[in-house]
C-alpha cells in the first residue's frame, strides 16, 4: 500500500466533479478520490493510538480552492488528522506539462468557497 486516507464514495467523487466542472481544463486528468491522511500504512501515521479505524465513515467540508498552471485542489475540514499542512483533495492534474498529484501540498492560493460536504471512509490503498 502506498498511503493511508479518507476516499471519497463514488457519488461524492461524482460531487466534487460536477462542483468544479467547469474550472477543470479539459485537457487535465481528473482525480477528486481522497484526502490523504498519511504516506504508507495505518500502523504508520497519525491514526495509530487513535479511535478511527479502517472502515470508519468520515465528513468532510470543502471549504476552499485552489490552483496553479499544474494542479488544482479542495481545501476540506474533517475530524481525521492529515501529516499535510493544509487538508486537501485534488481535483485535477494537468499531467501533460508535469503536473503531479503531491504538487498540490504546494498550493498557496486557497479561496474561499461556499462549503458542501463529502463523504468517504479511511482506507488504505
Amino acid at each position: 500500500m502506498s498511503y493511508t486516507a479518507v476516499v471519497l464514495d463514488a457519488t461524492d467523487q461524482q460531487k466534487l466533479i460536477d462542483h468544479f466542472r467547469d474550472l477543470i481544463p479539459s485537457q487535465w486528468n481528473v482525480y477528486c478520490h481522497h484526502m490523504t491522511i498519511n504516506m504508507g500504512g495505518f500502523d504508520k501515521g497519525p491514526l495509530v493510538g487513535s479511535n478511527f479505524n479502517i472502515n470508519d465513515k468520515v465528513k468532510l467540508e470543502v471549504i476552499s480552492f485552489a490552483h496553479d498552471d499544474l494542479v488544482m485542489a479542495v481545501g476540506v475540514i474533517c475530524i481525521v488528522p492529515s501529516t499535510n499542512a493544509i487538508k486537501h483533495i485534488t481535483v485535477a492534474v494537468n499531467e501533460n506539462n508535469g503536473g503531479k498529484p503531491f504538487f498540490s501540498n504546494k498550493l498557496t492560493n486557497w479561496t474561499p468557497t461556499t462549503p458542501f460536504t463529502l463523504n468517504g471512509k479511511i482506507m488504505e490503498q
